[in-house]
């Protein structure tokens, strides 16, 4: 079969160990089990163990490292979290009554996800909702808050997945689907079809349809047409059901999907933007300056605490959007024969390399500063005196000092702002027919964003630990 992988890609599954792992039915199954067993631990150190943050396994491992090393997997790895996810796995499990043998009958009542929501538009809010319920009701530091977070998350997946087909859950609700579906776009693997022609000719097409090797994918996705890693889990089922081994998994240069874009989302765009904004205000919150700017608020309107902080994560979420679509604009101007709504979505991806890069130098600090703390905790998870590994005298200290954690912040930024402006000067010629000047005003909206997190990064810090 001719291959249709392009020069500067390599295609890990000609490799014949790499393939048989993703034709293997065990092969999720075994990546699955530590992350739930990962996950039967929190929650039982979270009900159950001391209730100090820095003391308790659920906290720490949560909210330091497993936040932190998701950035960084999205990253490297694209969406290799959801291939592992003991949330999906256990609504898997439910649903197919099996681990990873092939079932034909699902407990599920197979409802199609209603049409009007098959985007991003409940992710997007449920995204909210959690990280606003992080600052009003303090989950970072509370183990059993952490706990009941985890317990509800479980419930509703279990319960969408008993209703509705497939991964509907994973595919239209996850608070995390969107991030994770958008940052893993600058990752360097992609999972694809080798050839698009055997896909158009092939009858059976039991990529969509399933059959007696593997199930149907999950998340509605037909690799015939996939040319971005958004929605893609990786959970090789396609793989499996391709009777014609026509499915690349493909280790290329970082950001290729923004260089071959061609099909775009409202939906996409603005969340994008909202969590551009988003990033911004975790990282404010953590800063000295942002107490001052509360209590002057409060003063001059008379409002409590949590009321101004609520309307300051709102205005921080729309900000960007406001602010973009004044840049989109003043672009329109350079070309007005474009839609607005064409460059509104367009060129929104361009900056999803910054926005990455800036939630990655964010979560950096997080692991470097506090991440050691969880080598005392893993000989007590419970904080209940025990030394199960001889480290829980361990003092956590910080694995770089504060100049070379902000170096290494300043790193990531600036090479967020170099892809950011290759993605959008590519996009601006192969979308908008070379209008580079069009593409000024969102340089110009990427630019502030890439000083003020500059600026953000050099501000003493006030953790949450």
């Amino acid at each position: 079969m001719k291959s249709e992988t392009k020069p500067g890609k390599y295609d890990l599954l000609e490799n014949d160990a790499v393939r048989s792992i993703f034709k293997s039915r065990r092969t999720q199954f075994l990546i699955q089990l530590p992350g739930v067993l990962f996950l039967v631990i929190v929650v039982l150190a979270g009900f159950y163990g001391i209730q100090n943050s820095n003391m308790n396994f659920a906290s720490i491992s949560i909210w330091v490292i497993w936040w932190s090393l998701l950035i960084i997997s999205l990253a490297l790895f694209g969406r290799f979290w959801c291939l592992m996810c003991p949330f999906g796995a256990i609504g898997d499990w439910v649903q197919r009554r099996s681990f990873y043998k092939r079932v034909n009958d699902t407990f599920s009542l197979n409802r199609r996800w209603p049409a009007r929501f098959r985007n991003l538009s409940i992710a997007a809010v449920f995204f909210l909702v959690i990280t606003w319920a992080d600052f009003q009701f303090n989950l970072v530091n509370s183990p059993l808050n952490t706990a009941y977070f985890i317990v509800a998350l479980l419930g509703a997946v279990v319960i969408v997945s008993i209703i509705f087909e497939r991964r509907s859950f994973c595919r239209y609700a996850c608070p995390i689907t969107g991030l994770a579906g958008l940052y893993s776009m600058f990752a360097p693997f992609e999972l694809r079809s080798k050839n698009r022609e055997t896909c158009k000719t092939c009858m059976e097409k039991y990529c969509i349809s399933g059959n007696e090797k593997g199930y149907p994918c999950p998340v509605f996705e037909y690799p015939g047409t996939m040319e971005k890693n958004t929605h893609c889990i990786l959970c090789t089922e396609c793989a499996k059901t391709c009777h014609k081994n026509n499915i690349s998994f493909n280790l290329r240069s970082f950001a290729r999907d923004f260089l071959t874009l061609s099909r775009t989302r409202t939906d996409e765009a603005l969340f994008v933007l909202v969590l551009l904004g988003v990033t911004v205000f975790q990282t404010l919150i953590m800063i000295r300056p942002w107490t001052g700017l509360t209590t002057d608020l409060m003063i001059y309107t008379g409002a409590g605490y949590d009321s101004v902080r609520f309307i300051l994560f709102i205005a921080a979420a729309a900000f960007p959007v406001m602010v973009y679509s004044a840049a989109i604009g003043i672009s329109k101007l350079f070309d007005p024969k474009v839609m607005f709504k064409e460059l509104f979505t367009g060129y929104a991806y361009s900056i999803i390399p910054l926005g990455l890069m800036m939630h990655l130098s964010h979560n950096l600090r997080h692991l470097l500063e506090e991440g050691t703390g969880i080598i005392p905790v893993i000989s007590d998870p419970f904080g209940s005196g025990w030394n199960l590994f001889g480290s829980s005298g361990y003092a956590p200290v910080p694995l770089l000092d504060n100049n070379n954690i902000l170096l290494i912040q300043w790193l990531l930024v600036f090479a967020g702002l170099g892809f950011s402006i290759s993605a959008g000067r590519g996009i601006s010629r192969r979308m908008f027919r070379g209008n580079e000047a069009g593409y000024i005003p969102v340089l110009v909206f990427v630019f502030i964003f890439f000083v003020f997190n500059l600026w953000m990064s050099g501000q003493p810090v006030m953790h949450k630990h």
